[in-house]
């Protein structure tokens, strides 16, 4: 079992060699098994410090590798820290650090850089799992790999149109499940989800007792408040803080989170040399903060929060994390310019600290 954290991480290079994955999370409740603690300090990135407890940690998911992907300097030592851990174990481990450009969009020097860190991932997984790399298998993971997205589209579609009658929070965990499960196991899954929310009778009689159901569940909200629609971009966030959102009267229209809608958008193309193929479309969706393109990268989020009719944007930002924090003072300006207040959240990934974000969310929604 393989894991993953960030979503320039291609899976379907994992799919292809018949490696399972698991995409690491971390607990964001607030436990910590205190595995991070023998290995990183107390001042680094909250979220990778839970990815590094529920990889090592007890009730760790039997992880034999991890693949992480440069894109900051937290998952950097993330990667130094999964290392270290593996050999205290005493059992052979992989660990991958996949280097990943700066520059994104159409530019050809970032992707066949992209491509060719790719293609030395896929080799050295190759060679520790003793597999082999097969263009076949790597279509038929690509198809479903991005039949799964269309779907996880479509659903973001389906709650922008009624976002009162989602529960945002359960939409991550769909995208969540998205990320561990296997493709095409999870599409008659995703797909019976997609149908029961339409209102499609056939497709709510499928997700009656299925794996779907607690998911079905999870995503439906009680109740059909008339408060103001917003947009929540920035780091991953605890789902409480999304429920707090959502029960104090907001309604959360969409989310450029990595946890969220960003894993929906790589869209691959089939080509001769799969790992173009693969960089190009991962490198060509709408960037992330890390990434050298903030005027693209802005406009982007100003068009989706129009086509979502968000009235207002939550900015969350991890503590300690340098992209976030160094992006949002040029993300309020330029939104400020637009006419829309951003309210900006700070947290550790857990949901400590809700009361008083209770009170700073309560006035935001008044005052919008």
């Amino acid at each position: 079992m393989l894991g993953w954290v960030c979503t320039y991480t291609p899976e379907e290079i994992f799919a292809t060699l018949g490696l399972e994955s698991y995409r690491l999370y971390g607990d964001d409740r607030g436990e910590y098994a205190k595995a991070d603690l023998e290995y990183l300090p107390v001042n680094f990135c909250p979220l990778g410090r839970a990815c590094l407890n529920e990889g090592m940690g007890k009730g760790n998911p039997s992880l034999t590798g991890i693949v992480l992907a440069a894109s900051c300097h937290a998952l950097v030592h993330l990667a130094g820290a999964f290392k270290y851990a593996g050999e205290r174990r005493g059992k052979e481990f992989f660990v991958h650090l996949l280097d990943l450009p700066r520059t994104s969009g159409d530019g050809d020097a970032a992707v066949r850089a992209f491509a060719s860190s790719l293609r030395s991932l896929a080799g050295r997984l190759s060679s520790f799992y003793g597999v082999a790399w097969n263009d076949g298998a790597f279509y038929g993971a690509l198809q479903a790999h991005q039949s799964v997205r269309r779907l996880l589209r479509e659903l973001y579609r389906l709650r922008m149109g009624q976002p009162e009658n989602f529960r945002a929070a359960g939409l991550l965990e769909v995208v969540r499940a998205a990320g561990r499960a296997k493709k095409d196991e999870f599409l008659p899954v995703l797909d019976g989800i997609v149908k029961a929310l339409k209102g499609d009778v056939n497709g709510e009689s499928r997700v009656d007792g299925s794996p779907a159901a607690a998911l079905l569940a999870g995503l439906r909200r009680g109740g059909s408040p008339q408060g103001p629609r917003l947009l929540v971009v920035g780091s991953p966030l605890p789902f409480a803080y999304l429920d707090l959102i959502e029960e104090l009267g907001g309604n959360i229209a969409g989310d450029d989170l990595c946890q969220g809608y960003r894993y929906c958008l790589p869209e691959v193309e089939e080509g001769p040399d799969p790992f173009l193929s693969l960089a190009r479309g991962y490198l060509g969706r709408v960037p992330c903060p890390r990434m050298l393109a903030g005027k693209e990268r802005f406009s982007y989020l100003l068009s989706l929060a129009r086509k979502a009719g968000a009235r207002g944007v939550i900015y969350h930002a991890l503590k300690f994390c340098d992209a976030s924090l160094y992006e949002y003072p040029l993300f309020r300006e330029y939104f400020a310019e637009a006419g829309i207040p951003v309210l900006y959240l700070e947290t550790e990934y857990r949901d400590a600290g809700l009361e008083q974000a209770r009170t700073r969310i309560q006035a935001y929604l008044e005052l919008l």
